[in-house]
């Protein structure tokens, strides 16, 4: 469970602590059962206080393993070779991109995404070929119309629920799969209205494409970005979706330029 998920929690019961003491106390109730809650809920107050703080953050550590093994990349098959790579590389952030041709509006998940640049604003997306040999309607979409959206959800259930839903093969648009008429997802967090600015093929025979996007605007919760960042559905691994961790935390102070 990560630090959040435990504050999250502590500060539950914490209200929920001074919502029955109010009840007991308009019901008259035994002054030492309220004196117990009163005691609980300040010991609560205490542990979340503790760690905010970070000063036990040394809890929320985990086991980890170290590099001992080399193996060629080559001598591995493409599943086991997927599986080092995402491990490693990961979590990766998780894009609903929503494109659209004459026709429709389509929806899909993609994490082969990253910033390259915050001025000029740029992203690069790597976008494969399905198991046919098919570039997938999102690339067609954007060499079409060079315009789609990134879309980052809200860590929930329900948001893991619609990605998976949204990566099934279907004829159509992804978005009646997801019984919405798009194009912004409603558990969207955080919106990049992107432009297409290049296309190029990936060296050494891989078959996806390498798309550059630049960032013309943002739907953004809040006109100043939160320093710590923002809680956004993710994938670790090759499958796991899962809230962004926040765990341990040390704050950076040597920017390289």
């Amino acid at each position: 469970m990560s630090k959040k998920s435990v504050c999250d929690f502590l500060r539950r019961c914490i209200e929920y602590a001074d919502a029955s003491m109010k009840r007991k106390e308009e019901r008259g109730d035994d002054s030492n059962i309220i004196d117990e809650w009163k005691a609980y809920r300040n010991y609560t107050q205490y542990a979340l206080e503790e760690i905010e703080k970070g000063d036990l953050d040394h809890w929320f550590e985990r086991k980890f393993s170290t590099a001992e093994m080399e193996v060629e990349m080559d001598e591995l098959d493409h599943i086991t070779r997927a599986k080092w790579l995402t491990a490693t590389a990961s979590p990766r952030p998780l894009a609903m991109v929503s494109t659209r041709n004459q026709e429709r509006e389509n929806i899909a998940p993609m994490t082969s995404i990253s910033v390259v640049s915050n001025t000029p604003p740029l992203i690069v997306m790597s976008l494969s070929q399905n198991r046919e040999g098919r570039q997938r309607d999102t690339y067609l979409n954007l060499i079409e119309t060079k315009e789609c959206e990134l879309q980052f959800l809200a860590p929930t259930k329900k948001a893991a629920e619609e990605v998976d839903l949204a990566s099934k093969p279907v004829e159509g648009s992804e978005w009646e799969l997801l019984e919405s008429d798009g194009p912004i997802h409603p558990l969207a967090v955080v919106v990049m209205k992107c432009r297409l600015v290049e296309d190029n093929p990936l060296p050494e025979g891989a078959v996806a494409r390498l798309i550059t996007l630049r960032v013309e605007s943002m739907i953004v919760p809040s006109y100043l970005p939160p320093e710590e960042g923002l809680s956004l559905l993710c994938q670790h691994g090759m499958d796991m979706l899962t809230p962004s961790p926040i765990d341990w935390s040390h704050t950076a102070t040597h920017h390289r330029s």
